[in-house]
């Protein structure tokens, strides 16, 4: 048998430890997805992963560590983000727009050297219900709160519920000034890339279009005062902290139309 001479065996190695340093930066990488952290440098990189979670329905936070691009000051905290394109992305802090650039960003209102995405929930599961009838927002969120009975006795974490459809509303016309508390205390007029909630006025009523959070509807009672709604079919979405690998395979069987949407 041949024996291996100096020279193979250092190329041997080279190769090892050029193969052990790629398997490392790959595992590396993969880990930092896995967090969804990324420096000022990456903001191509975090904004599309951004918009896939975004497209597929999951509330997105994200911590943001950065400087305001105008006074320079300091700014850490969190912020909901609605949208993202290019290098950029968009979210509300404190009830009010704003967009987030690199850490060199000079248009948009953060310079960002670090963000954290942090989506809510490891799962959706989506399913519809038949028109619903009811004299009050009240009513109409308490029958779609008893659609979730078969999921909590799975003892899955519901840590939010919204749906999609439209809502028919019998209140009364609304003057100009009444329009538009309305459409402040729904922060339709926010720069809301991904605002996906509308609101027609009418005589004698109102229409509510697109997507909207259960826990918003109780408080619609005092600001429209409605003796009449009747919806659409409409799209639930259960947002749970369960992966999909810990949801019972039959959780689809209990709705109409049911899917579940996984994160990752």
């Amino acid at each position: 048998m041949r024996k291996i001479g100096i020279l193979e065996i250092l190329v041997i190695l080279a190769i090892l430890i050029t193969s052990g340093a790629l398997i490392y930066k790959f595992l590396k990488s993969n880990s930092e997805n896995d967090n969804y952290e990324f420096d000022g440098d990456q903001m191509y990189k975090c904004a599309w992963i951004s918009e896939k979670i975004l497209n597929k329905n999951f509330p997105l936070y994200a911590y943001v560590e950065g400087k305001w691009s105008s006074s320079k000051e300091e700014f850490n905290d969190t912020v909901l983000i609605t949208g993202a394109h290019g290098g950029t992305l968009y979210a509300i802090y404190k009830n009010q727009p704003i967009t987030i650039g690199g850490e060199m960003a000079y248009k948009e209102d953060i310079a960002a050297k670090k963000i954290i995405l942090k989506p809510l929930g490891n799962s959706i599961i989506t399913y519809s219900l038949n028109p619903i009838n009811g004299n009050s927002f009240e009513e109409i969120n308490k029958k779609i709160k008893d659609s979730e009975k078969p999921y909590k006795h799975n003892n899955l974490t519901i840590l939010d519920t919204y749906i999609g459809g439209s809502l028919a509303v019998d209140s009364k016309t609304f003057t100009p000034s009444e329009q538009q508390n309305i459409k402040n205390n729904l922060h339709l007029d926010l720069n809301n890339r991904n605002n996906k909630l509308s609101i027609n006025f009418v005589e004698n009523g109102l229409f509510l279009t697109g997507k909207l959070d259960v826990d918003t509807l109780n408080m619609l009672d005092n600001l429209i005062k409605p003796h009449n709604i009747i919806t659409s079919q409409i799209t639930v979405y259960l947002i749970v902290n369960e992966t999909i690998n810990n949801i019972p395979k039959n959780i689809t069987t209990y709705h109409n139309n049911s899917m579940i949407i996984p994160l990752k």
